[in-house]
């Protein structure tokens, strides 16, 4: 966690830096085949990342089948799952220097495990206490297609009218579709000590679940030669849509989630396109599905540091 600390001080340092440097100052340095912030057309951007998320304690997840009793079963406390690891992969392809398409998959793996010494209710069973509980065996993924436009151009000729700290920035919107598919397990789904329960101590969120519209933004701006600092936030949010299945009554997904990186990138011309980053990042999303027969849940909350690169090249070139 110290470390974690000193890293979050140094990019929160660096970011604060960045309000006094001009992207003008250093433009000539990078004038280079590739470019971290204006692309070329037909350009291909690969970004892979890897984020060590630690999670907060009123991360949960719940199940209840018809009337049966259920409990709030936190991640940390009660299943050991106090860190996630998250990989994750996004690739653009840009038409021109202005609009791309892009595709996101990640990652979510779950470790940890806790001897427990309280009893829970969970999808119609019970697990009685006195024996280790984790989350082994869960599966989740989220898969998302995006479209992403730079803002920039539409500015850019009247940036001398903006304050300082506006001036230099790259400045990219986005809109997509993400699906999460989400196969939450409690031990494999099978606890050992598992009682008066017709079903597996897991449930498939994904099997109810819906696609979901997300939003997002995207700053670049540098900072000295070769150094740039990067922030990006996307979220979702919808209530209550009907999913098209029907468990004890109609089934209502619920879903909402925001996220938000900030990093410190390095791109030289002579790595040809290659640009390492350091950073952190902060994740919450909550995932809800109820009829008058069913109701799931499974919320976290994380934050924690990443290391990743970005990749561009142009076969056409």
């Amino acid at each position: 966690m110290k470390a974690l600390r000193l890293l979050l001080l140094l990019t929160f340092g660096v970011a604060l830096y960045a309000v006094n440097c001009f992207a003008g100052d250093y433009g000539s340095e990078h004038h280079a085949e590739y470019d971290l912030l204006t692309p070329a057309p037909r350009q291909f951007d690969i970004e892979a990342s890897d984020t060590w998320q630690f999670l907060d304690d009123n991360s949960a997840a719940r199940r209840r089948v018809d009337s049966s009793l259920d409990s709030t079963i936190r991640l940390g406390p009660d299943l050991g799952t106090t860190q996630l690891q998250a990989p994750e992969v996004l690739i653009s392809y840009w038409f021109d220097s202005v609009n791309a398409a892009q595709f996101q998959f990640r990652d979510f793996s779950m470790y940890g495990d806790h001897f427990s010494t309280t009893p829970f209710f969970y999808g119609g069973g019970f697990i009685p206490k006195n024996q280790i509980l984790n989350n082994d065996g869960t599966r989740w993924y989220t898969f998302g297609g995006f479209y992403e436009r730079r803002l920039t151009p539409l500015y850019e000729n009247r940036e001398w009218q903006m304050p300082q700290f506006l001036k230099g920035w790259d400045l990219r919107a986005k809109i997509g579709v993400e699906f999460t598919y989400n196969d939450f397990r409690i031990n494999d789904g099978l606890p050992a000590k598992l009682r008066h329960s017709p079903f597996l101590t897991r449930v498939r969120m994904q099997e109810r679940g819906l696609p979901y519209p997300v939003i997002g933004l995207e700053a670049r701006r540098w900072l000295i030669p070769h150094v740039a600092i990067e922030a990006t936030a996307q979220g979702y949010w919808f209530n209550k849509w009907d999913s098209g299945r029907d468990e004890g009554g109609t089934v209502y997904d619920s879903q909402s989630g925001f996220e938000t990186h900030l990093r410190v990138i390095y791109s030289n011309s002579r790595l040809r396109g290659f640009s390492p980053f350091v950073g952190v990042n902060y994740n919450y999303s909550k995932y809800t599905q109820t009829s008058s027969g069913v109701f799931n849940m499974v919320r976290v909350q994380m934050i924690g540091p990443e290391l990743g690169f970005n990749f561009s090249f142009n076969p056409w070139r």
